[in-house]
């Protein structure tokens, strides 16, 4: 076997010294560069990972925002039909209120100007019949004048 390594021009030490060389740089390599990038990509797998759940959540979330979004805004247009309905009866309420008022007012308006016409239809009256006296006793006293003449 010597002969054969020697007729090849084989050098065992030097075998010997590539293997170290080869393993001592396999070792460096394994340790600086592969290690790292496995790492670093596990790491980006991670994130990646991350983001999906994290994209996933967020969709759900929006989900559920759009969901109570709907439920406040039904309930918002509930509240509002409410506050239109309580309105309505309040105007209407106050309407009618309005109305009796204006119509009591009116009524007394009314009994009031009747009162003031049947006082002022006596006092013309009254003042009738004094001029008719005064009238007739005008005439009267002219009367007398001229038969006492």
């Amino acid at each position: 076997m010597e002969a054969i390594i020697n007729a090849f021009g084989i050098d065992v030490r030097l075998i010997i010294i590539q293997i170290v060389n080869f393993t001592i740089l396999l070792v460096a390599l394994v340790y600086f560069l592969y290690n790292p990038i496995l790492n670093l990509l596990k790491n980006r797998e991670e994130k990646i990972k991350q983001g999906i759940k994290d994209a996933e959540m967020a969709a759900m979330a929006r989900a559920q925002a759009e969901e109570e979004k709907k439920l406040v805004m039904t309930e918002a247009h509930l509240e509002a039909e409410k506050v239109s309905e309580r309105a309505k009866k309040t105007a209407e309420v106050m309407a009618t209120e309005i109305v009796t008022k204006a119509h009591n007012q009116a009524v007394l308006v009314l009994k009031d100007a009747s009162i003031k016409a049947e006082q002022l239809h006596i006092q013309v009256q009254k003042e009738a019949e004094s001029e008719i006296a005064q009238t007739a006793i005008l005439v009267a006293e002219k009367i007398l004048r001229e038969k006492a003449q």
